[in-house]
């Protein structure tokens, strides 16, 4: 794995976020990576996520890795990087320990609002998430690397983006595990001949 690759720049994710633009960009570093090596490598799986870190790095991208990248990785990366950020400046870690951020400009935010905030924000990076999940189980195909399973690796979560709400008619399997099926179930369906 490539550690020092960067999907979004530290001036995009100020631009595309709340993050003021005096922040240092030091700090937006570390959240970046967190969000890369954290959550967009779980939804790509380690094969997938490592081929295109390779890619960005040499300057090659497939079209197809191109388009998930900006279409895609580049958004959910955004977002999950505001959100981890928002841990490390709520608190910093100083030579005296763990103390919580205080300036002359502003006034700091309680614990519920610091709640509200991360709740708000991991609900966005979630639903980039799961348009990037979408995608890549609907275009598997285009992605070889997303179905690989090495083992040792870090397999692709698909999530939610892989569950329907289905109906299916019972069987006598489902007799064998869960006792009579309901008359409110088998009303729904047509009866047999």
């Amino acid at each position: 794995m490539i550690s020092d690759v960067f999907f979004i720049s530290e001036e995009y994710l100020k631009t595309n976020t709340s993050i003021n633009e005096n922040v240092d960009s030091g700090e937006l570093r570390f959240c970046i990576l967190t969000s890369q090596n954290i959550n967009i490598q779980e939804t790509l799986g380690q094969p997938l996520f490592e081929e295109i870190q390779l890619q960005v790095s040499a300057g090659t991208l497939t079209v197809d890795n191109k388009y998930l990248l900006d279409k895609y990785i580049v958004p959910a990366t955004t977002q999950w990087a505001y959100y981890h950020g928002l841990d490390n400046f709520f608190v910093k870690w100083i030579n005296v320990g763990l103390v919580q951020n205080r300036n002359e400009q502003g006034s700091n935010i309680d614990i519920r609002t610091f709640k509200y905030l991360k709740d708000n924000a991991r609900s966005t990076a979630e639903f980039y998430d799961q348009n990037m999940r979408r995608w890549l189980c609907a275009k598997a195909n285009l992605y070889p690397k997303y179905n690989v399973v090495d083992i040792g690796k870090i397999l692709p979560e698909r999530g939610s983006a892989n569950r329907r709400s289905i109906a299916m008619k019972p069987t006598k399997f489902y007799n064998a595990w869960y006792g009579p099926v309901p008359s409110s179930i088998t009303g729904a369906f047509p009866a047999q001949s």
